[in-house]
């Protein structure tokens, strides 16, 4: 794969943004020299934000939450002629438009890459110029982000993990080079991920706090670290990639560290109140979360039905008795704080109003695409522990705490499993995480889907310009 040499400053591409104004102080139309840029402690600063925003070109913002993996989940009715994610849903890889948002998936993770690559290149020899701790602080959330991204490409484009981990998969990128990486197999990649996240949990190790403030004079190195590939969100990733890997013993080790440290508070259901906070996403349990500014366009686009006369052929929904059965509502589903704030309905359909960006003023809790979620640790660690007991405990807690009643029946293997999946469905809709879950776990056939599953068709074909110029 051929990649272009210059810095990723895709703060200059959005103007008007606050959170780019308290980093940047860029004069238009100027080109910044990479030296000079990495001569100062506010350059890499700046790099570091051009990767954050370029994980949200077509990315996070996009294809890899709300749009294409949840389709590809499931989560959507998508069989209207027309319906820009007809083809995503059915996994038809050969149609012209899937193979434009691979390519663009593709393409736009390895550029986000190359950001955080370019900053791992020139942070050591700078190392003289930061104060404090930052030099941990930016080496460890590059090391963290290049982990992260690597991963979510070997969820796409790799085999269904349970095949095994010597099928070559993805080429795992560790500098800022135009030289052609060979294809890692999958253990190869869950190895070198692991390593870049045992360097990173040592480096921000000398932060582990999570900090709610944004204003202008705070340091901007620990300004509202759930938007920051923090200290906790290491622990958590480790958690999900051994999960993937299926060593369970660590898996459970690294989810129950996150659930132990407190960091991360569930919403409280006793004061909870959404036209007062507005705070849709559940920002307080977020172990790491983009701040994405084009949140807005796109939701408005994709999750308003109400006026909208193409709403079937152009937005993402579900009929009201699907998603009644997605949110158990025949089994008292109707007090899950997830219905009630994250579903609207409109003329017997149902859709997602958890992006909506409508009447927040706290900018803290807008235009936030969260990635990790306290509550996934919970499910880890329900999934990996020996005690069945212990299993129904973990998913009571996220029940209790979702405003459903506990379950009481004794939890038997096929009913821990089944239990687990409904809370994937339900707490992650629209996020993406779904069709990553029933990969992970080689589901067959997905559930809502009319497609006869194979293995072969959870995997993502190498966009054909890699294939061709990458001699794949």
């Amino acid at each position: 794969m051929k990649k272009p040499l210059y810095i990723l400053l895709f703060c200059l591409l959005a103007t008007g943004i606050s959170s780019c104004k308290k980093w940047l102080d860029v004069k238009p139309g100027t080109q910044v020299i990479q030296d000079e840029m990495f001569s100062t402690e506010a350059g890499f600063n700046q790099a570091l934000l051009g990767s954050y925003l370029q994980m949200g070109t077509g990315l996070y913002a996009d294809n890899l939450t709300m749009t294409t993996i949840s389709a590809m989940g499931q989560n959507y009715q998508t069989t209207a002629t027309g319906h820009p994610m007809l083809e995503h849903a059915r996994y038809n890889y050969t149609a012209p438009v899937v193979k434009l948002t691979i390519a663009t998936i593709w393409g736009n993770m390895y550029k986000a890459i190359g950001g955080v690559n370019n900053i791992l290149d020139h942070v050591d020899q700078a190392k003289g110029i930061f104060l404090k701790n930052h030099y941990n602080l930016v080496k460890g959330e590059a090391l963290g982000l290049r982990a992260y991204m690597h991963f979510d490409l070997l969820r796409m484009f790799g085999p269904v993990p349970v095949n095994g981990g010597s099928v070559k998969a993805i080429p795992y990128i560790k500098t800022f080079s135009k030289e052609l990486s060979p294809l890692s197999t999958t253990s190869e990649v869950i190895t070198l991920c692991l390593k870049d996240l045992d360097e990173a949990e040592q480096l921000l190790s000398v932060y582990p706090e999570i900090v709610y403030n944004t204003e202008a004079s705070a340091d901007e190195f620990t300004n509202y670290t759930r938007n920051h590939f923090n200290y906790w969100a290491v622990k958590a990733l480790k958690a999900r990639i051994y999960l993937y890997a299926g060593d369970k013993v660590k898996a459970l080790q690294y989810a129950k560290e996150v659930i132990a440290s407190g960091k991360f508070p569930f919403v409280n259901r006793n004061t909870f109140n959404l036209t007062a906070n507005q705070d849709r996403t559940f920002s307080t349990e977020h172990v790491f979360a983009l701040n994405l500014p084009l949140t807005k366009a796109l939701v408005d686009i994709r999750f308003r039905l109400e006026g909208n006369t193409t709403f079937q052929s152009s937005t993402f929904f579900l009929t009201t008795a699907t998603m009644n059965t997605v949110f158990d509502i025949a089994q008292a589903g109707s007090t899950d704080y997830r219905y009630l704030y994250h579903i609207r309905t409109f003329n017997g359909f149902g859709y997602s109003s958890k992006f909506w960006q409508d009447g927040i003023t706290n900018l803290q809790l807008s235009n936030q695409a969260p990635l990790i979620r306290l509550s996934e640790m919970y499910y880890i660690a329900a999934e990996a522990t020996t005690d069945l007991t212990e299993a129904r405990t973990l998913v009571n807690e996220i029940r209790i705490n979702r405003g459903l009643p506990a379950l009481t029946s004794t939890f038997t293997e096929p009913i821990r499993m089944q239990e687990i999946a409904k809370e994937y469905i339900k707490e992650f809709y629209a996020e993406g995480q779904l069709f990553f879950y029933y990969k992970r776990l080689g589901t067959l056939p997905v559930p809502r889907s009319a497609v006869t599953m194979t293995a072969a068709t959870y995997v993502f074909p190498l966009p054909d310009t890699e294939i061709e110029f990458g001699n794949r």
